[in-house]
């Protein structure tokens, strides 16, 4: 016997499926759409949609401060990730030692709750005393900005583990060390994944603090090079690649995370 499927569900499937995936072109349209209504109104000063294209052609196309586009964006995606996987390497087990370890939260997160209020932004002028106007010194401020959130999000993780799955471990005889790997993180792994990735936005909003340390290259240069020259329109592009290209690692971070993590396929 056939079931009859209620014809409201269907409608609502087709509603639902259209906006799923017109709903995203809609909204970019009507995005574009706004954006060039600002521009013609000649109230705001704002190059046109079709403006910032040309122009970012024309540096694709050829050199900009006297490097390729690509260059300017290699360098500015090397800075950020170097950045993370540092972060990564170091806030991840800090984060995890401080929720798992009630003696090393005590002597740590204290200080670590001073320092987190502390705006990126504040440290570059003690890093410019410190180490000059050198690489290292803007990988440092967007390292700044990249390790609090996983640091807070892997320490909330652990402390945030049901109690029943400590209870569960017990029965079944699991020792500390294996509470830790076999309980702890990967119950936790969904709160490390979204501090990573709070991390990733984070790292590209620094980016511009970081170039302006005496910076010659890269995507936030290009913006304050637009500002200081009056081009308003390489400030867009800048502002425009840095977008495309977060949301590209967004992307790809979430591939990622669906990889290490089959129960969130769905």
């Amino acid at each position: 016997m056939k079931l009859k499927t209620n014809p409201l569900l269907e409608d609502r499937s087709i509603v639902y499926k259209f906006f799923y995936y017109v709903g995203p072109i809609l909204l970019i349209v009507a995005f574009l759409l706004g954006w060039n209504a600002v521009s013609a109104s000649g109230n705001v000063m704002l190059p046109s949609p079709a403006e910032a294209l040309k122009r970012m052609i024309t540096i694709w196309s050829g050199n900009v401060a006297k490097h390729p586009m690509t260059y300017h964006v290699g360098i500015s995606m090397r800075r950020v990730l170097t950045a993370l996987i540092f972060s990564v390497v170091v806030g991840v087990p800090f984060g995890i030692a401080m929720g798992w370890n009630k003696t090393f939260r005590a002597i740590f997160k204290p200080l670590f709750e001073v320092i987190r209020p502390v705006p990126p932004i504040a440290w570059v002028p003690l890093f410019t005393l410190w180490f000059g106007t050198s690489e290292f010194s803007r990988v440092a401020i967007i390292t700044m900005g990249v390790f609090m959130p996983i640091v807070i999000n892997s320490y909330s993780g652990v402390i945030m583990v049901p109690e029943i799955n400590f209870q569960v471990g017990k029965v079944f005889g699991a020792k500390s060390t294996d509470m830790l790997f076999d309980v702890v993180l990967p119950s936790s792994l969904n709160a490390i994944f979204a501090g990573i990735r709070t991390a990733l936005g984070g790292g590209w909003m620094v980016l511009l603090a970081s170039e302006m340390l005496g910076a010659r290259e890269g995507i936030g240069f290009l913006i304050m090079q637009g500002n200081s020259a009056n081009d308003l329109t390489l400030s867009i592009v800048g502002m425009v690649m840095i977008g495309f290209f977060g949301m590209l690692f967004a992307y790809a971070f979430d591939y990622l995370e669906r990889w290490l993590c089959p129960w969130k396929r769905k």
